[in-house]
């Protein structure tokens, strides 16, 4: 047996106020809708007590009339009417704005729909639904008024969409707010734009083609006063107001002071910078811009060890003082060491000094003077040298950057080569060296588009003195998204050494080393290439690698990832031989943390004999490349 109870819907049509005037009327309306409501109360208490608890009232079936141009299913997407679902969780507005909605993001602008909700004494809860779709607005072109800044082409061009597809509020939102960025990019902050729709003509009454109005008030232009910086305890003002963008008497461009907050962030010596914009009281086309910034304790101690492979460690201490002078000066004294094992047991040791001036002589130009010492010490190769490193640095553009350094070396090393014991004396070696990047990643810790590509090249000896060799190498990075849960990542780099004059080797530490988990995975640490007669490392004149990830992210910050790593190293061209080459294939799993990737890969040479006993495992923070 079904108990009805009656049900009266509060806010669809059966209470009505007005004229109520004073506190004393109001309470008693209040009395009078309590008095309402008790009978509607009871009957639900005697309800839940037959039924044992209250049943909310579903939908039964769904009624839908009139003239739409899509299947049910799409007409009622995302609007949460669906049979069975619950009366009480949904309303008739909810469900007519979604299906509103729905027929405007395909063009029909001007569809009129009525929902009619049962009522509480219905048999059978059945939802009905009017539908009149209307006309399909189609775009026939755009018409503006009042731009006078910018050419109607270049307006025009910033529209999503093309002549004779639908018109949706989607594009025209987003036609609204290209048209602001423009706007404020030429400094005209205070322009405002009104998007409207032109009326439909008898003549296309019947294919629905209209025009998008755009009513421009571009108002007067503003621009960039006075600058005045706040909270500054030991850094110049200098370091601030170099950083922006624009600089007084220019257009305010709003976007360009968006990435001036990014760059003083960058310099790591501020927790917090605040911009205010505020118009001057005699111009009201000159705005006035106050920097409130707070420095933070930006000396610093970094420690840091890691594992590159099963057979070697290591650790580094820094020291960090990036504004010694008070004008964003950096100076960095630390040590880095790496040990090996088994039986490549050897020795890395490398201490530096780096000074770091971030604008020379008041340029865009970096400069950065590096005093260095290396001693390596492995069964293959003994070498120590000393040197000091003068490099200029800048951004051409955002994303492309330039290098040009001179080195000056003083160095000896020796090895086994062909059963013969050969040693190089002190020597002092003068070096060119240059570098061009590309860098369009993003993010760039934990790449899910964009690539990063790299020229280089050294030139040392000849004219300059000391060892005669050359070294060029090129590497391109490429991230390529199926969807943020599934990249494609791969690598390929190429790169030569080689001696000229009367040289016939290159120094260990510029010759190319493959093997382990950020090259070719599968293999004991820089163990690929030509060897001692000991069967020791030494390092390789051309190096050709290539690198393939499959990057799946599963759940939350947890992802796998499928690789496959191929990479060679010889002493000549006429060397080249792909049999000599190492090929690794492996698996991995990622955890995704804000400083990049936790990695922990497998990776096994599958052209070695019983492969699988001999894979190896590689943990590492950031991605492998």
């Amino acid at each position: 047996m079904r108990v009805h109870v009656q049900r009266d819907r509060i806010g669809y049509g059966n209470f009505l106020y007005s004229g109520l005037k004073g506190n004393n009327i109001v309470l008693r309306n209040h009395f009078s809708l309590l008095r309402t409501l008790t009978p509607f109360l009871l009957l639900l208490f005697i309800s839940s007590s037959v039924h044992g608890e209250f049943v909310e009232p579903e939908v039964d079936s769904i009624y839908i009339s009139g003239d739409f141009p899509v299947s049910e299913h799409k007409l009622l997407s995302g609007t949460g009417l669906e049979e069975g679902a619950s009366l009480l969780r949904i309303t008739p507005v909810q469900v007519r704005d979604g299906i509103i909605a729905n027929l405007n993001d395909i063009g029909y602008l001007e569809a009129v729909v009525t929902v009619q909700w049962p009522l509480w004494d219905d048999e059978t809860d059945i939802v009905r639904i009017s539908v009149e779709g209307g006309i399909r607005s189609l775009l026939s072109g755009l018409v503006f008024n009042g731009a006078a800044v910018f050419p109607a082409d270049s307006l025009a061009m910033l529209y999503p969409g093309v002549p004779g597809e639908p018109i949706t509020p989607a594009d025209t939102l987003s036609f609204k707010n290209s048209l602001l960025d423009i706007y404020n990019e030429r400094g005209y902050i205070y322009s405002t734009i009104d998007i409207g729709l032109l009326g439909i003509s008898e003549v296309d009454s019947v294919t629905g083609y209209r025009a998008v109005e755009c009513n421009v008030d571009e108002n007067e232009q503003a621009f960039l006063g006075s600058i005045t910086v706040s909270g500054l305890e030991t850094i110049r003002r200098t370091v601030i107001t170099r950083e922006i963008l624009i600089q007084p008497g220019d257009s305010l461009n709003m976007e360009l002071l968006r990435q001036s907050i990014s760059n003083i962030y960058g310099l790591g010596l501020f927790q917090d910078v605040r911009f205010s914009y505020n118009p001057d009281e005699n111009d009201s086309s000159t705005v006035n811009l106050d920097i409130s910034i707070s420095e933070t304790r930006y000396r610093r101690v970094d420690l840091g060890t890691g594992y590159v492979s099963p057979s070697a460690v290591f650790g580094s201490v820094t020291w960090l003082h990036p504004n010694i002078m008070g004008n964003n000066q950096r100076l960095s004294i630390g040590i880095y060491m790496m040990e090996y094992f088994g039986s490549r047991d050897g020795r890395m040791i490398e201490p530096e000094i780096i000074y770091e001036e971030p604008w020379f002589l008041s340029t865009r130009w970096k400069w950065q003077l590096k005093l260095g010492y290396l001693y390596l010490f492995t069964p293959g190769i003994r070498q120590r040298s000393y040197s000091i490193t003068s490099t200029f640095a800048r951004d051409l553009t955002e994303k492309l950057r330039f290098t040009i350094g001179y080195s000056l070396e003083y160095e000896k090393y020796n090895e086994w080569v062909d059963s013969v014991f050969t040693t190089s004396d002190w020597r002092t070696t003068s070096s060119i060296t240059s570098t061009l990047t590309h860098d369009t990643r993003s993010p760039s810790l934990d790449p899910l588009r964009g690539h990063w590509m790299m020229g280089a090249g050294k030139l040392s000896g000849g004219f300059l003195g000391g060892n005669d060799y050359y070294r060029v190498s090129t590497e391109a990075r490429l991230y390529f998204p199926l969807s943020n849960d599934f990249i494609l990542a791969s690598r390929l780099r190429l790169g030569g050494s080689f001696p000229y004059g009367d040289d016939t080797t290159v120094p260990p530490d510029d010759r190319f080393y493959l093997g382990g988990g950020t090259t070719v995975r599968g293999y004991p640490f820089n163990s690929l290439g030509p060897k001692d007669d000991d069967g020791n490392p030494i390092g390789g004149r051309l190096e050709v690698l290539g690198n393939f990830e499959i990057r799946v992210r599963v759940v939350g910050n947890l992802g796998i990832v499928l690789f496959t790593d191929a990479g060679g190293l010889w002493n000549a061209f006429e060397e080249v031989d792909f049999e000599t080459a190492g090929f690794g294939t492996g698996f991995g799993l990622r955890y995704h943390t804000l400083f990049g990737p936790l990695r922990l890969d497998y990776g096994f040479a599958p052209t070695w004999r019983n492969s699988l006993k001999r894979g190896k495992i590689y943990i590492g923070i950031g991605h492998a490349f």
